[in-house]
């Protein structure tokens, strides 16, 4: 695929979920998503303020305990071509950003502004987290393509301020798509710290698809390649799970401080991999997109004990042990989860670190394959919900498809019905009522979430998964695609509404949040089903969530308090839940009571059930005579598994005349897991 045709195909995504309109904010929100999912930002709060003298600003976000400042200003142009970025236009984006900046720090520019406005907000945060602020990152999220004269721009001071400056662009989004990865290499240059590259002892290297290396990482270093990649460093799992790991540890803060040499002694280290290092003479050189799958809170805790009190901690003493796995690039996917999950096995790491493999996910992604969505429009053509249980599995699916292929699957799979595991967790969240959660961002709702599914191994509680696996079925998914079919219509039309002045994501999960809260009271149930089967919200439904949302504005944007802040404490959602609210006549009609959500619930559970048997008869005859064959093998003359299970097990060698029973399927693929657990090697 071409630049230009990577061009026309995002164009048309943009347009497609805008609606045509606000295609500039819409982009906007696309890049900054796209960057969080990629842990290049933590997060973002949409802005969308420009003034010649003012300058402009699209974004931004402060994090106060690392002590940066992010804004991103937009280049945006509705141009059928690709059209060139030169220095001037990219210099020109950033003046206005830091002329933003500049003014921002003065009390006089915030408090002439209009409250109810967000930038409002963000000026005043600005002025009154100055001391708070050491570093600004300045984006910028351009649809065009850089020129090739351009030659860079330099960090530098802003008065007392880092200045750093990041451009994303159609050529940077098309180069990653078209590496299958749908994230950026990272390559780290050892020599830019030591000279010669980091020393470095070859532990392992007879197999080439893994091989090991140990070596003591000096903490400086460590500190200074965490502060430039950030979260881009940290495996999907760990990042999940440092984020509510807040602050630094108060053990390694007091190792740092008080026995800097003792550090390699005391503290476990790091499990890392890459997929690739340049090796030479015991030191390693450079590495290829290099990841912690255990240590991250010690990564994060170094970096961040040196930020906040660089007066008593000094990290030249301190040296952390590393185990280094190189993994070939095409083995990443599936083995470095594998390793994280066995690094972790010691911590009180929940389930929801391991998420992306997790059944839920494989039977949401597998009716995301198989359930055909009526047309909306009432013609023969049916579509998929496309749910990306792993990152990239959209573009993935397309790389090798002629042009006939693809055309075919972005019909039955439009972007726009394309959803993530943070966009289930949201639609989730929101109609369990917890607004607050969704609010306080994708990652960290998406973890809060993965624990009910899965359970906190910590606390030894099960997840709604293990109580009652049944419940996920058909409806459920069903009723899933109706909730982000009420998102897409909010998110859609809240912008073109007269009252709009911003916080788009908070007024959305807030607007359904009440509205489900509120018809619940009532002691009705919304019909889901009719939403799936129309694929669309009917006028009334439309025009009271639309009244409702312009209250829940007015309601968040009454507080002293910056907005986006507000709508992540309980507080305010306790606020929301006790505004009079009352339900249209012709909304009530629509609404479903218990004994038709019983029935459906129940019907829906029995058929799941009978899916599951299937599959689990399929499973056991997919896998072959040989396989099985292997198992009762490996586990003869051993007491790893009982007679009966052995029993059982062998019921398989049977099985082209008298196949095991669908109850017999069932224990035997629990054996298999068992027999894999206690060393059984599948390859075997």
């Amino acid at each position: 695929m071409t630049e230009q045709e990577f061009y026309h195909d995002y164009m048309q995504d943009i347009y497609a979920s805008s609606g045509n309109d606000f295609t500039e904010e819409k982009f906007t929100e696309e890049m900054c998503d796209f960057l969080v999912d990629n842990a290049v930002i933590e997060n973002y709060d949409s802005v969308f303020f420009k003034k010649d003298r003012q300058g402009r600003i699209d974004a931004w976000y402060i994090n106060v305990e690392r002590k940066e400042l992010s804004l991103f200003v937009c280049d945006f142009s509705p141009s059928q071509k690709l059209r060139s970025l030169t220095q001037g236009d990219i210099e020109q984006y950033f003046k206005r950003a830091e002329r933003f900046f500049l003014k921002a720090k003065t009390d006089k520019f915030y408090q002439d502004l209009e409250e109810s406005l967000p930038v409002y907000n963000v000026a005043r945060d600005i002025h009154q987290n100055l001391n708070q602020i050491s570093k600004i990152k300045f984006y910028l999220l351009s649809n065009g393509k850089i020129s090739d004269r351009f030659k860079g721009l330099s960090d530098k001071k802003i008065e007392d301020f880092d200045a750093v400056y990041d451009v994303w662009d159609m050529s940077r989004r098309a180069r990653i798509a078209q590496s299958g990865k749908d994230k950026e290499d990272i390559v780290i240059d050892f020599t830019s710290f030591v000279a010669g590259g980091i020393p470095c002892l070859q532990a392992f290297t007879g197999s080439n698809s893994c091989k090991s290396y140990l070596l003591a990482m000096p903490g400086e270093m460590l500190a200074e390649i965490y502060e430039k990649y950030g979260e881009r460093l940290l495996e999907q799992n760990v990042r999940t799970f440092l984020q509510f790991r807040g602050g630094v540890n108060k053990a390694i803060r007091n190792t740092l401080k008080n026995e800097p040499e003792m550090f390699f002694a005391y503290n476990n280290g790091l499990t890392v991999t890459a997929e690739d290092i340049v090796f030479s003479e015991n030191r390693m050189i450079t590495a290829k997109n290099l990841q912690i799958v255990n240590g991250g809170q010690t990564t994060a805790s170094i970096f961040m004990a040196k930020l906040q009190d660089k007066n008593n901690i000094d990290l030249e003493n301190v040296y952390v042990p590393v185990k280094l796995s190189v993994i070939e690039s095409e083995k990443v996917d599936s083995v470095v989860p594998i390793i994280s999950q066995c690094a972790n096995t010691q911590n009180k790491v929940s389930a929801a670190d391991f998420f992306s493999n997790h059944p839920f996910h494989k039977r949401m992604e597998d009716f995301s394959r198989r359930v055909l969505a009526p047309s909306p429009d009432g013609s023969l053509i049916e579509t998929h919900w496309f749910y990306e249980r792993a990152r990239g599995q959209y573009g993935n699916k397309q790389a090798k498809m002629t042009v006939a292929e693809k055309n075919k699957f972005t019909k039955q799979n439009p972007k726009q019905q394309m959803f993530t595991k943070t966009d289930l967790a949201k639609f989730e969240n929101t109609f369990i009522q917890l607004p607050h959660f969704v609010s306080k961002g994708a990652q960290w709702n998406f973890g809060k979430f993965a624990e009910e599914i899965c359970g906190k191994k910590s606390e030894e509680q099960k997840g709604l998964w293990d109580k009652n696996e049944l419940q996920f079925n058909e409806l459920y998914f069903k009723q899933l695609i109706a909730k982000a079919i009420l998102f897409i219509f909010l998110d859609k039309n809240i912008m073109r509404q007269y009252w709009y002045g911003g916080y788009k994501a908070n007024i959305i999960t807030y607007t359904l949040a009440k509205f489900a809260n509120t018809v619940a009271s009532e002691g009705y149930f919304i019909d889901f089903m009719s939403i799936w089967k129309k694929q669309d919200v009917s006028s009334a439904l439309k025009q009271q969530l639309l009244r409702l949302a312009e209250m829940i504005n007015e309601i968040i944007t009454d507080t002293d308090e910056n907005v986006t802040q507000y709508c992540k404490k309980e507080l305010c959602w306790k606020k929301i839940k006790s505004m009079g609210f009352k339900l249209n006549e012709s909304v009530i009609k629509e609404l479903i009571e218990s004994e038709d959500e019983d029935y459906q619930s129940i019907s829906a559970r029995k058929d799941q059930k009978i899916i599951n048997d299937i599959n689990a008869q399929v499973a056991v005859y997919n896998k072959g005579l040989e396989y099985w064959t292997a198992i009762i093998s490996w586990a003869k003359g051993s007491d790893i598994l009982s007679e009966k299970e052995m029993s059982i097990l062998s019921s398989t060698l049977r099985m082209d005349t008298t196949p095991p029973s669908e109850k017999q399927c069932k224990v035997i693929l629990a054996i298999e897991q068992k027999s894999i657990q206690e060393g059984f090697f599948k390859d075997e």
